[in-house]
């Protein structure tokens, strides 16, 4: 069950990321531009971390 939510929470984080890029190349102003990039740069490097997390769980595991 904890890989599906965690699978739907990377998805939508994806989609985040896209809406932000969305909104940085739809910009009238520097603010919506950053705020835009900042998005997209939150949610690649948040699901990375998800990543990480899952395969430093698997290590433990293997570990006696």
């Amino acid at each position: 069950m904890e890989n599906a939510v965690s699978f739907v929470i990377g998805f939508s984080m994806g989609v985040a990321g896209l809406l932000g890029l969305f909104l940085a190349s739809r910009a009238h102003d520097p603010g919506m531009h950053l705020f835009g990039l900042a998005l997209f740069i939150f949610a690649v490097m948040f699901d990375f971390w998800m990543i990480k997390r899952h395969y430093d769980a698997q290590e433990v595991r293997v570990t006696p």
